[in-house]
């Protein structure tokens, strides 16, 4: 494994939803700190997903 990937360092930077861009984009850093640009609306929409898929397996 390279040694970049051993910081595991990623923040998370949420942006306004625009079109024609992708959902998500990387900025590296020299030190192998990962920042990582995600869309609004798909962040939101994966954390509501988690919650469900979470609160159907306390229902159990």
């Amino acid at each position: 494994m390279p040694a970049s990937r051993k910081s595991g360092k990623v923040f998370y930077t949420l942006r306004p939803s625009r079109e024609g861009q992708p959902p998500f984009s990387d900025i590296r850093l020299a030190d192998g700190t990962i920042i990582r640009r995600v869309d609004e609306t798909i962040h939101k929409r994966a954390l509501s997903n988690a919650a469900k898929a979470l609160k159907e397996r306390l229902d159990r």
